[in-house]
């Protein structure tokens, strides 16, 4: 039982850097908890009917509510424990958060993505490819971690927060990598600081209570070759009132973009929008995100945020006496919010961007059917999460609404470029009557990007790409 008498139950495989997180956060925050290891050859119910979409580890259950995703779970663990004998794991300040959460996704989308196609790749030339954007990575978190721990020993400063933990995850594997090809990650002579993190991290009570031992990883990895090594055995797989200064850097037609304009909208914050040539970076922009070098950056009194998902999180936070609240006050229903938004990035968009930037029309066909699979299950989505009423967040607009309300104006681009309905009324109605309730919110049109205009920027788009591919 954990503390507070809450029964919490981890569904887990013991070599799966993501379960590993799940397992890190428990145990900094001190909470005891049942770890069921699953057979993902033969999975359990308890697992199918605890993650139905991703039917994947980890789940935490609490008080036999499931949560899913291993960076939603670590967020949740730190929200419905913050009373917990543990520190926060995420810092009290809405900037620092947005930061953190940031350096997370950079982990996620840069380092470890590339990572796991090292051990996947197919040639030489692929290996050595994947190799040298993951070391890119490593240089850049270097950065990172100088930048969070101000001096401390962690990214969370004196103590170990957020971006620990998902990092942590990966610790074990770092060094079984080590053993099985002679290859560091984590060079002193490269990266000292990272280098030191990593034999500090690896030494605290907390983490050695539930890191796997590193010679049975490497034990597993070569039964496993080629495809465990750098994923484990499995995984889940970013001017306003009260004097406040905003300036959003974007670029027209991105729904990314749109997403964060959504999210001043409804909150009735006023802001400077700068439209950046993507072909010519600015150096505000280029300041602003080093990391990425990529829109959309939110600039609050200086101080930049970058990544949609992370600003529009931000802005619901720092001006959360400012319109509606877009996340739900309970924990529970914040994890189950962020694990949809996750599902609409990862699997609808990049879905949905496959069908259309496809080079062949195999491509473009298996996109395609993506893209409808994941509309299928985010119909089912609606229906939970809504409860019956007009929008994901209940009554009113949430963060769902504003995630997936970036796409709206794609949406009837898409059906008067391709006479394609991504959401039809006959197969998805709850996302059709949706899509059209929000489009005609006053906050949503004062924001959304005329359709005409999209065609058109699509059509530009498409030839300038015919272009370039006839002249190679």
């Amino acid at each position: 039982m954990a503390r507070g008498g809450a029964e919490l139950k981890l569904l887990g495989t013991w070599a799966s850097p993501f379960v590993l997180r799940a397992q890190l956060a428990l145990s900094f925050k001190g909470l005891t908890f049942e770890n069921v290891e699953e057979d993902l050859r033969k999975k359990s119910d308890l697992l199918l009917t605890s993650n139905p979409v991703h039917k994947a580890v980890p789940v935490l259950l609490h008080g036999g509510r499931p949560v899913c995703e291993s960076l939603v779970i670590v967020q949740y663990v730190d929200e419905a424990f913050a009373g917990a004998a543990g520190p926060p794991l995420l810092p009290a300040d809405p900037y620092k958060r947005a930061v953190a959460r940031f350096w997370v996704a950079f982990i996620e989308d840069k380092l470890l993505a590339a990572w796991q196609k090292v051990f996947t790749a197919k040639t030489d030339e692929e290996k050595a490819e994947w190799m040298k954007q993951t070391l890119a990575a490593v240089d850049v978190l270097e950065g990172g971690l100088k930048e969070c721990s101000k001096g401390g020993s962690f990214f969370g400063g004196d103590h170990v927060g957020y971006v620990d933990i998902v990092l942590g995850g990966a610790v074990p594997w770092v060094h079984a990598t080590e053993v099985l090809s002679g290859a560091r990650l984590f060079d002193a002579g490269k990266v000292p600081l990272l280098a030191a993190w990593l034999e500090r991290f690896g030494t605290l009570k907390e983490a050695k209570a539930v890191m796997p031992d590193v010679q049975r990883l490497v034990e597993h990895a070569k039964m496993k070759q080629p495809e465990a090594v750098a994923a484990g055995a499995a995984g889940d797989n970013r001017m306003a009132g009260g004097g406040d200064e905003l300036k959003l850097l974007g670029t027209f037609g991105s729904p990314f973009v749109l997403r964060v304009k959504l999210a001043l909208s409804f909150k009735g914050l006023s802001f400077e929008d700068v439209e950046e040539d993507l072909a010519n970076k600015s150096e505000l922009l280029l300041a602003s995100n080093p990391a990425q070098k990529k829109v959309p950056v939110l600039i609050h009194n200086g101080k930049p945020v970058c990544d949609s998902q992370v600003i529009v999180q931000y802005i619901d936070e720092v001006f959360s006496g400012t319109g509606p609240s877009l996340l739900p006050a309970d924990p529970s229903e914040r994890a189950v919010a962020r694990f949809w938004a996750a599902y609409m990035d990862d699997k609808l968009l990049a879905s949905w961007l496959q069908a259309a930037r496809g080079k062949t029309e195999e491509e473009k066909t298996e996109g395609l059917k993506q893209t409808f699979a994941a509309v299928e299950t985010m119909e089912a989505a609606f229906k939970t999460c809504s409860k019956g009423k007009p929008f994901f967040g209940g009554d009113s607009v949430g963060y769902l609404d504003v995630t997936l309300g970036a796409l709206v104006a794609w949406v009837h681009a898409g059906a008067a470029l391709y006479g394609m309905r991504l959401f039809d009324d006959a197969k998805s109605p709850l996302l059709a009557a949706w899509v059209e309730r929000f489009g005609a919110l006053d906050a949503v049109k004062a924001v959304l990007p005329d359709v005409d205009r999209l065609v058109e920027f699509a059509k530009m788009k498409q030839a300038q790409t015919a272009a370039a591919a006839t002249a190679n």
